[in-house]
């Protein structure tokens, strides 16, 4: 009975430092992770940036002109629907800078939907294990110098919007 006591108290003594040393790990690392600081984002991969313009004729029958486009990361480049009057009447011309080893744009009528789309497809030229890599050599670089990032791919860099100015009042933009 004696050695079944001091097995429990051996047992709980156990239990117990494993806790405190456990409280010691999360001190310790939050100690180190408040002491972090944002580095900002970071872009990695090619960075092969094209403009290309393209131009789609609206084929309306009730009149309406409207612009679907999908969303793209630096949305705050967006200025609009301007007026140029370069573009013939009835068209709507895309100014995409884009980078060409990942993506390809694309816009067209969209005869169901009744609208101009304007979209894009991911062709991925890139090696994804060496973006791995490098986006891993980075957040650990970064990490020494006390630093946390967020990492990303340049993808679209600016899509601008033109219309003729006779269509610039007829014209409705979905974002």
């Amino acid at each position: 009975m004696l050695i079944m006591r001091r097995l429990h108290i051996i047992l709980i003594m156990i239990f117990c430092f494993g806790v405190l040393v456990c409280g010691l790990g999360i001190g310790v690392m939050l100690m180190e992770f408040s002491g972090l600081q944002y580095g900002g984002e970071l872009l990695i991969g090619s960075n092969n940036m094209t403009t290309e313009t393209i131009d789609v004729k609206f084929e309306t029958e009730n009149g309406e002109k409207t612009i679907s486009q999908r969303y793209y990361p630096n949305a705050e480049k967006y200025h609009g629907v301007q007026a140029d009057s370069s573009v013939p009447k009835d068209t709507v011309r895309f100014q995409i800078t884009y980078n060409e080893d990942v993506i390809e744009p694309y816009a067209y009528w969209d005869e169901d939907e009744e609208k101009v789309l304007c979209s894009w497809y991911w062709c991925g030229r890139d090696d994804e294990l060496a973006l791995m890599m490098e986006a891993k050599d980075v957040i650990l670089q970064n990490l020494k110098e006390g630093k946390l990032v967020s990492i990303n791919r340049l993808t679209i860099e600016e899509i601008s919007v033109f219309v003729n100015p006779a269509d610039i009042n007829d014209v409705r933009y979905l974002y």
